[in-house]
C-alpha cells in the first residue's frame, strides 16, 4: 500500500462529500452529519483555496483522507489527521501520513514544536500519536466526541527529539 500526500486540487471536494455520508467518520471527526452535498462542496472549496498547510492523503492513487497543520504560530503547529475512508482505519494509513507530515514540519516548514490533541476515548488516535513519537504532556480540557463530552489528551514532539515509534500497548 503506497501512501502519499499532495496538495488540495479542485475536485477533491467530491471525496469529502463521500466521507460526509459515513456517520462513523462524522462522529469521530466532529463533522456535522446530514449536510447537503452542496454545503460540503462549498466548505471544502473555500478551505482548499486557502490550503497552505493542508495535504490530501492518497492510497495507491485514491483519495482517502487529509492531514494538516492547524494553528500555525511562529515555529509550532497542531497536527490533524483524518482518514475519510473508515474501511482503512487501523491499516497504517494515518501512521504513514503522519510520518510524512512530521518530515515536512521539521524540514521544509522549519517548525520547532508540533502538538496534537486527542479525545481520550479515541484509542486509535492515541495510539497513532504514540507511534509517531509524540509524548503525552497533559490531560486538560474537554471536547465533544461521538456525542459525549470527554477529556482531552495533549501530545507534543520537539524538533530533534528521538521518535520511538513503539507499537500500541507497549
Amino acid at each position: 500500500m503506497q501512501v502519499t500526500l499532495r496538495e488540495w486540487q479542485t475536485g477533491d471536494e467530491a471525496a469529502a462529500v463521500r466521507w460526509s455520508r459515513d456517520r462513523a467518520f462524522c462522529r469521530a471527526n466532529g463533522w456535522t452529519p446530514d449536510l447537503s452535498a452542496q454545503q460540503v462542496r462549498e466548505w471544502w472549496r473555500e478551505r482548499g483555496e486557502q490550503a497552505g498547510h493542508l495535504r490530501m492523503i492518497e492510497v495507491d492513487g485514491r483519495l482517502v483522507g487529509y492531514a494538516e497543520w492547524q494553528d500555525v504560530q511562529g515555529d509550532e503547529a497542531e497536527l490533524g489527521i483524518a482518514i475519510g475512508d473508515s474501511g482503512l482505519w487501523g491499516h497504517g494509513v494515518g501512521t504513514q501520513a503522519g510520518k510524512q507530515m512530521l518530515a515536512w514540519a521539521f524540514g521544509e516548514l522549519g517548525l520547532r514544536r508540533v502538538w496534537a490533541e486527542v479525545h481520550e476515548p479515541n484509542a486509535r488516535s492515541l495510539a497513532l500519536m504514540r507511534r509517531l513519537g509524540l509524548r503525552e504532556v497533559s490531560r486538560n480540557g474537554t471536547g465533544e466526541y461521538q456525542g459525549a463530552v470527554v477529556p482531552m489528551v495533549q501530545f507534543e514532539l520537539l524538533c530533534g527529539e528521538k521518535r520511538i515509534n513503539r507499537p500500541a500497548g507497549e
